[in-house]
């Protein structure tokens, strides 16, 4: 969690204030951009998903062979299982690159299964929770998790896409608008 107060700023220098200030406006801007353009246009946005995921993919494939290479010890299991995980997240990322629609169900299913897990948690919390006053949230935000599960789950392919760039979308949205908020809080040092 960022926690920035008046007193934090106060002891900062003002010139890496202010360059942190540009690169974190560029951030919200560019996340703002990107939100709306998931949101405006769902099908080219997941296929771009797809393929950014799959590189993501790629990148840490190879972060995990290197660095098992690397960082050898006597543990040659955990070094061989580091370098198969390594495999796998080339393969998927292959996969997401170049089959965009095979990477936007895989993260439909993954984040289907998120919200199914969130939704549990929070049903479970909120019968752990049910004596203190306004506990209904957690049942309520507990349905809600899981009926968007549900509909991850199943939904054909056209609405598939467009809920997991629908979510994405969103969630880039209220990043980009917290972005601002500690950009306005910057400039008001």
């Amino acid at each position: 969690m960022l926690n920035i107060g008046n007193n934090h700023l106060s002891a900062l220098d003002p010139q890496l204030v202010k360059k942190q200030r540009r690169l974190l406006l560029a951030l919200s801007l560019l996340l703002l951009v990107a939100g709306l353009f998931c949101l405006f246009s769902p099908f080219a946005s997941g296929a771009a998903l797809s393929v950014v995921m799959g590189v993501f993919l790629l990148l840490s494939g190879i972060g995990m062979i290197v660095g098992m290479i690397v960082n050898r010890a006597q543990n040659t299991w955990p070094m061989i299982g580091g370098i198969l995980l390594g495999i796998a997240y080339l393969i998927i990322g292959y996969v997401f690159i170049t089959s965009p629609a095979v990477g936007i169900f895989t993260m439909a299913i993954y984040l289907a299964a998120l919200f199914a897990l969130g939704g549990v948690f929070r049903l479970l919390a909120g019968y752990q929770l049910r004596a203190l006053p306004g506990n209904g949230i957690q049942y309520a935000i507990g349905v809600l998790d899981l009926a968007i599960a549900w509909m991850l789950l199943s939904a054909d392919a056209a609405t598939s896409v467009v809920l997991v760039t629908t979510i994405v979308g969103i969630e880039m949205l209220f990043s980009a608008f917290g972005l601002f908020m500690v950009t306005r809080r910057f400039s008001a040092r």
